[in-house]
C-alpha cells in the first residue's frame, strides 16, 4: 500500500499528505521522520480498519489495490 501512495518514500509530498504513507500533515504534528510516519499509520490503520491485513482487504474490495 506504501508503494502505491508514494513508492515508499518518507520524504514524498502531495499537497496536505506527507510521507510513505501519504498522511495529512495534521496527524503527524510536525514530526516527519520515519518513526513517526510508522507509529502513526500503524494507529490510523488499526483505528480505520482493524489491521494491515483489513486494510488490504477493504483497498482490494474497492479497487484501489
Amino acid at each position: 500500500m506504501a508503494g502505491r501512495e508514494s513508492g515508499g518514500n518518507y520524504g514524498a509530498q502531495n499537497g496536505q499528505y506527507v510521507g510513505k504513507y501519504q498522511l495529512s500533515a495534521s496527524y503527524l504534528n510536525g514530526d516527519y521522520s520515519a518513526a513517526n510516519q510508522e507509529r502513526v499509520a500503524d494507529n490510523y490503520v488499526t483505528s480505520r480498519y482493524g489491521s494491515w491485513s483489513g486494510a488490504q482487504s477493504f483497498w482490494q474490495s474497492h479497487g484501489w489495490y
